[in-house]
């Protein structure tokens, strides 16, 4: 099964590289400005929010395969007329049908974590992981090459027509569905989670939101900064993009050794302050054109390993049966910090020109508070975790007692014992009454 969703993964992790890498700069070859382009991303991403929140729950019903051999077909068909250059009505509805039929990412991810034993997911996640990585430097680097042979947007033509073809492998996949039932997780019709369980709840929603606002701005307009201040061609640009997927492919593979060695909350922690101190300090390397393409392909490896860290991390506490609820509760509030952060640059761009170094301050300010968030809540799981063991050490010990005294109750032996007795007088009594034994157990001398 792991074998067909990687394969899936590598042909529409291609398609969508090159087709993320061009579009945005196809938009810059048709003189729309950065505002435009912002409000496009907005609606792409508010498409993304329903659809990846529709989406995930109907798979839960009908399976995953049959859920992307519905979509895939219309997503690419949506990208296709994305391309047509109308109006800018019709270019926001196509970016929003766009967003809402790419279910490409959220359900392979879900099937991957679902079908790995604990033991080995974080391995088939950074397996996983590290095929989108390495799809992103060929959909990127044959992007680059192609647009100058064929141009923009016969390359683009090109990235939707593979992703129409990707669905092939999933034919060979088994229809998976929710198979564990929800009911043992319900108390008095209500579902619930131990006070450990919610706060990584809250932690994956919180944090994955605040990160999302955050990379929204290198995702989305990675190729327009470029363009923006330094001028570089197609080629240098989709060439960056190439290196950065590159090198986090390359250093996704070793990352669950890194966790085995150190643990997930340790390396969480350091990786997101680490990417918070670079994002600062990205105005400063805006004046020079080479430390702002390594600070930016070293924040792009940084935040992106602890992706598969993080997913298995939270998603290892959560109840399995509802992993796809969540995940689809969480992209859906994610996709919606990406539209506010489109927003954001759209704002910033109302002049003409964008404001890059107050953008860069505001992202800082996404990871800061992330950061922030995942030390808190490290402190809270060490807390709640030390109660829930007790609590369930104290619980198992009753029931322990209860099962004890419900087997010693079932050894016990009742008989009648009738004793005679003779008074002073040579009177006979009679006495008659109940007498309580154990039996003895055969190990017993």
């Amino acid at each position: 099964m792991l074998l067909y969703i990687n394969l899936y993964t590598f042909l529409v992790g291609i398609s969508k590289a090159a087709y993320t890498a061009l579009f945005n700069l196809y938009l810059k070859s048709l003189s729309y400005e950065n505002s435009i382009i912002g409000n496009s991303t907005f609606y792409y991403s508010w498409g993304l929010a329903f659809g990846g929140l529709l989406f995930s729950s109907i798979s839960d019903r009908i399976g995953r395969k049959k859920t992307l051999l519905v979509t895939m077909p219309l997503f690419s068909l949506a990208g296709l007329l994305r391309l047509i250059p109308t109006s800018y009505t019709l270019l926001y509805v196509f970016s929003f049908l766009f967003g809402f039929f790419d279910t490409s990412i959220i359900l392979p991810t879900i099937s991957v974590i679902e079908s790995s034993d604990e033991k080995k997911r974080l391995r088939n996640s950074n397996i996983n992981f590290a095929i989108v990585m390495l799809t992103g430097v060929l959909g990127y680097f044959g992007a680059g090459l192609l647009s100058e042979k064929i141009g923009l947007v016969n390359s683009l033509r090109l990235s939707m027509i593979l992703a129409l073809f990707s669905i092939l492998p999933l034919f060979a996949l088994p229809n998976t569905k929710l198979r564990v039932k929800r009911k043992k997780l319900k108390t008095n019709g209500k579902m619930y989670l131990n006070p450990v369980q919610l706060t990584m709840l809250f932690y994956y929603i919180l944090s994955g939101a605040l990160v999302s606002a955050a990379a929204a701005v290198f995702i989305n307009f990675g190729n327009v900064i470029f363009l923006d201040l330094f001028l570089f061609s197609t080629t240098t640009i989709t060439l960056i993009l190439t290196i950065s997927q590159l090198s986090t492919a390359v250093t996704s593979l070793f990352t669950h050794k890194l966790t085995s060695k150190y643990g997930y909350k340790l390396l969480l922690f350091v990786l997101y302050l680490s990417v918070t101190l670079l994002i600062f300090m990205m105005p400063i390397f805006m004046l020079n054109s080479a430390l702002f393409t390594v600070a930016y392909i070293l924040r792009y490896i940084l935040l992106n390993i602890t992706t598969p860290m993080f997913m298995v991390f939270c998603l290892s506490y959560l109840p399995k049966s509802y992993l796809a609820t969540f995940s689809g509760v969480s992209y859906f509030i994610n996709n919606l910090m990406k539209a506010f952060s489109a927003q954001i640059f759209t704002h910033l761009s109302k002049s003409g020109t964008t404001n890059y170094s107050k953008l860069f301050l505001i992202t800082g300010t996404f990871y800061l508070l992330n950061t922030i968030i995942t030390l808190i809540t490290f402190v809270l799981i060490y807390i709640f975790k030390d109660k829930t063991d007790e609590k369930t050490q104290t619980t198992k010990l009753e029931q322990s007692k209860k099962n004890a005294f419900v087997t010693s109750i079932k050894d016990f032996k009742h008989r009648r014992i009738i004793s005679y007795q003779k008074d002073n007088s040579q009177k006979l009594s009679v006495h008659i009454h109940n007498s309580t034994t154990f039996k003895k157990n055969k190990d017993e001398k």
